[in-house]
């Protein structure tokens, strides 16, 4: 191949290109089209990958600066919060109620006036209170957003008398007791176990709440010929509740139902020989709301309701139900004392009304209609915090308007003291 015959090749390849680009030139469509086809291809690429990947979890927005952040920062114990008003601050018997919120947080709390006692290491916890002179121990575990525990007490006692005489014995209280020959097994002041189990998820709260307990005195005072005589009562309360507290930012709201059923019997030789108003079936759905009215970095004022709903059914012989509605307004209100807002005050007010109630007995053909609202429960305390380590309450109230002559009667005062050291 020679120079001239290369040179010819040359010039013919030179030609073709620049024809075949002059000719996409000369239609700009296919260019244009060109680039859609690659375009959708990339969106259904995207679409494709979206259908398969994970969807991310998105937490819900929670702003860091609230104006309620410097009050509801802080853990109260129960003379803070009577009423249950769903805008205040956590106390320990929310705590209880919702274990999740133990999660992360370290304290040794005692309150001597309520005989408890709370300790916990940020996950795991415990606490130790009385109820009826009933001791009770309570161990539980929590993690953000999931939490439980169990709690038992136990208070039995069993006498077996096997001779011909009676013997005195001392019992609960250092009562004395005589017993005849045979058999007595008396459970004192309760065997109560309870659990409660509660979970965070979108930004809410759900706790299930469980109580079971006993009292019993059996006595067989013949073992051969007598007769076996049983005083039981057993309670059993079951409530399942759920709450936006954990973001709520203005208005907080509680739902919740609640399940008892009570009997309160005396049995002779297994048969049934007494029912008293003890011996029931409630359920009881509610709404619970709380709101701050007015606010600003020292002080606010909380306004709260609650809404019950209680249908009970009475165990037979006694053929009595009732339907009752009940409304629980309360005010609480609060403020910072000092620069350093070591000192707080706080006070509330509230009362139970039976806005409605209607009691029928089927058996006398006999009804009972009522609309009541009772006495007002008011209280004031303060809070002393040193540092953030070591904080005090104490707080005082009692009913007022219990009655026309007097306001103030002392009827269901209480005096309540507690101590928190923080880590």
């Amino acid at each position: 191949m020679n120079l001239k015959t290369t040179f010819g090749i040359g010039l013919v390849s030179l030609g073709i290109a620049f024809a075949q680009e002059g000719s996409y030139e000369s239609t700009p469509m296919a260019q244009s089209m060109s680039e859609q086809e690659l375009q959708k291809q990339e969106e259904q690429a995207a679409a494709s990958q979206d259908l398969t990947a994970p969807v991310p979890f998105v937490a819900p927005e929670i702003p860091k600066e609230s104006k309620r952040s410097s009050f509801n920062s802080i853990l109260h114990g129960k003379s803070y919060n009577r009423n249950s008003n769903m805008a205040a601050a956590n106390n320990t018997d929310l705590l209880l109620t919702y274990p999740n919120l133990f999660a992360n947080r370290k304290f040794f709390y005692i309150e001597p006036t309520n005989k408890l006692g709370i300790l916990s290491l940020g996950s795991f916890f415990t606490a130790f209170d009385m109820s009826n002179q009933l001791g009770r121990l309570t161990l539980g575990y929590a993690a953000p957003g999931f939490g439980f525990y169990i709690r038992a007490g136990l208070g039995r006692d069993r006498i077996s008398n096997n001779g011909e005489g009676t013997v005195t014995v001392r019992q609960e209280n250092n009562t004395t007791a005589t017993v005849a020959p045979g058999v007595r097994s008396t459970t004192y002041s309760g065997d109560d176990w309870a659990f409660a189990i509660s979970k965070g998820f979108l930004g809410m709260n759900v706790a299930l709440n469980g109580d079971w307990l006993t009292k019993k005195n059996q006595v067989h005072v013949d073992p051969d010929n007598g007769r076996e005589t049983e005083n039981k009562y057993d309670s059993l309360t079951v409530n399942l509740s759920l709450t936006n507290a954990p973001t709520a930012k203005n208005f907080t709201w509680t739902l919740g139902a609640r399940l008892s059923n009570s009997r309160d019997e005396t049995l002779i030789n297994g048969d049934i020989d007494d029912a008293s108003r003890n011996s029931f079936i409630d359920i009881a759905p509610y709404i619970r709301g709380g709101l701050s009215v007015l606010e600003n970095e020292n002080a606010r004022v909380l306004f709260g309701t609650a809404a019950i709903f209680s249908y009970r059914n009475f165990y037979d012989p006694i053929e009595v139900n009732t339907l009752t509605a009940i409304l629980q307004p309360s005010i609480l209100g609060e403020v910072f004392v000092g620069e350093k807002k070591n000192f707080m005050f706080y006070g509330e007010i509230g009362y139970d009304w039976i806005v409605f109630q209607y009691l029928s007995n089927s058996a006398v053909d006999f009804s009972v209609m009522t609309d009541r609202m009772n006495e007002l429960n008011a209280s004031v305390g303060f809070r002393y915090q040193y540092k953030d380590f070591l904080a005090v309450e104490m707080g005082i109230g009692q009913q007022v308007f219990s009655s026309t002559k007097s306001i103030f009667n002392g009827d269901n005062t209480f005096v309540d003291f507690s101590a928190m050291i923080r880590f």
